[in-house]
């Protein structure tokens, strides 16, 4: 489960830096909300009338630069793509060469190395945010996947699902359909509480057997 919570904490190292990007925004929405209270009409009103100056989640994965670009953007991104498709060309390298079954499921050994690749990539294109994005969906199902094959527990994919809303947010935001409402579930209620959800399951059914 070392995977999952490192997922986790890069996605959530993303909210926080998005947050604090967007501090007097964020502030600015926190004094209607605590008025609203629990009325779901309140609360809705309060999330869908203003953006409070708090930037979309696309625009602030474009905007931010984790690193100067020490090339030029085409050649950046194809330098950042390079390191992906490097890494894939690692593993099927590997495959060929040392195992008995190259089109066999994927090993953790091959998860860490394509995950390090496109953790690494996704981080210097468009911050923590996007990696941890991108990380969470493909990590969870890779664990769901490899526990299914294991004797024992068959988790359900569905467990994968909610990590995926903050990519569906994004394409969403994208073109243009979003509201604060829509980005606080797909940004923060879903994907947290999917992260939570595997591990804390695993965990529990590690210490009592169930």
């Amino acid at each position: 489960m070392p995977l999952l919570w490192s997922s986790l904490l890069v996605y959530l190292t993303g909210l926080i830096h998005f947050g604090l990007e967007n501090e007097s925004g964020v502030r600015s929405l926190l004094e209607p909300l605590v008025a609203a209270g629990i009325a779901p009409d309140q609360l809705l009103t309060v999330l869908t009338s203003s953006r409070y100056g708090i930037q979309t989640p696309t625009s602030y994965v474009v905007g931010v630069e984790p690193v100067a670009q020490p090339l030029d953007p085409l050649e950046w991104y194809l330098a950042l793509a390079g390191i992906v498709a490097g890494a894939v060309v690692i593993v099927g390298l590997t495959r060929g060469t040392w195992r008995s079954e190259p089109l066999g499921p994927i090993t953790i050994d091959e998860t860490i190395v394509l995950a390090l690749a496109l953790g690494l990539s996704t981080w210097l294109l468009g911050g923590p945010l996007l990696a941890g994005a991108i990380l969470m969906p493909f990590l969870f199902g890779v664990i769901v996947h490899h526990t299914r094959r294991r004797p024992g527990w068959t988790p359900s994919y569905l467990y994968v699902v909610p990590t995926m809303a903050p990519l569906a947010g994004l394409a969403v935001d994208y073109v243009g359909y979003t509201t604060l409402a829509l980005e606080l579930l797909a940004f923060v209620v879903l994907p947290l509480a999917g992260g939570l959800a595997l591990p804390l399951r695993a965990a529990i059914r590690k210490q009592f057997g169930r």
